[in-house]
């Protein structure tokens, strides 16, 4: 990887990009703020679904509150100024931050798949307490590797002026590769995979019965009738459209972000530092998304901003 060095940026350049991360700054915190409160306060929002939408939430305000303002210190004065205790915990958030939102997001559109298409076996497969031991499942295992790979000094956290950040360093190319190769695959590829299968097998089935409620989309279960309503429907398409936005983030964020580290020759500064920024703004998009895609979560955010008074009462 080239040695950036950020004192040599001009005063415009500092600005630019400081700037640049404070606005991503401001829009993550607040937006992602305002969707635990949504859901905290609008009982209508919570559903076995919104365990996986907070924990995007909660994942994002990580990245905002334990990276981000450290990144804009750093793109202000030039240099890393926090010392090394912090710069490890950066760097362990920088790189749970970076890998575990699109596993989460391609458990989520494995669960709006199970949901529409497999509506019987709904409560079997995402019952409220499976739903968090999958959530569980898919955090600790991250934690777990990053945790006893640093013990073991199997790799290191160290500050990389190109993104900014601390972040992950690897003491040989063979244990670089190994590492994106498990966290691209696992955390990346598959859940992208799953993501795409899901959401194109849910809008098919949304298709073939022009939006509505079908009885084909309905099934009985062994104790109940389970019923996919419109809302459950018009919630899988926000999540297909935060979907899309993670696509739009996170695949020049993996182009950029491996082209900074396996590329034989020295990369401009902004490729790494176009990196950081896009993790930053997978941070700041979804609470837009959400609101723009799904009425009663629209509405209940301009309650909370106390645009218009009163409950929400109406559908999505």
């Amino acid at each position: 990887m080239a040695n950036f060095s950020l004192q040599e940026r001009n005063l415009a350049v500092v600005v630019l990009e400081s700037s640049i991360c404070a606005v991503i700054l401001v829009f993550s915190l607040v937006g992602n703020i305002l969707v635990c409160t949504a859901v905290y306060k609008n009982s209508r929002l919570r559903s076995t679904t919104s365990i996986y939408i907070i924990s995007l939430a909660v994942c994002d305000l990580l990245c905002a509150t334990m990276e981000m303002p450290l990144t804009l210190c750093t793109l202000i004065t030039g240099r890393w100024v926090f010392g090394n205790a912090v710069c490890q915990i950066q760097g362990f958030v920088d790189v749970f931050a970076a890998s575990c939102p699109p596993a989460i997001m391609g458990l989520t559109a494995f669960n709006r798949y199970i949901r529409i298409n497999k509506t019987a076996h709904y409560k079997k497969i995402f019952s409220a307490r499976l739903s968090k031991l999958w959530l569980l499942c898919v955090c600790l295992i991250l934690v777990l590797y990053l945790v006893i790979a640093r013990i073991t000094n199997w790799q290191k956290y160290e500050f990389i002026s190109g993104f900014a950040a601390c972040s992950v360093e690897h003491y040989t190319e063979q244990r670089k590769a190994i590492h994106y190769g498990l966290i691209v695959s696992m955390y990346f590829v598959f859940p992208i995979f799953v993501s795409v299968f899901s959401y194109y097998k849910v809008f098919k089935s949304v298709r073939l019965h022009h939006l509505t409620v079908a009885p084909s989309l309905q099934q009985t279960s062994a104790n109940n009738q389970d019923t996919v309503s419109v809302q459950e429907i018009k919630l899988s398409k926000s999540l297909a459209f935060v979907m899309a936005g993670f696509l739009f983030c996170w695949t020049p964020r993996w182009a950029t972000g491996l082209t900074t580290r396996f590329s034989p020759k020295p990369v401009p500064r902004i490729i790494p530092l176009i990196d950081t920024y896009f993790i930053f703004v997978s941070c700041a998009i979804n609470p837009f998304i959400y609101s723009g895609t799904n009425r009663l979560f629209r509405k209940e955010l301009r309650r909370i901003l106390c645009w218009r008074g009163g409950t929400v009462s109406s559908g999505p």
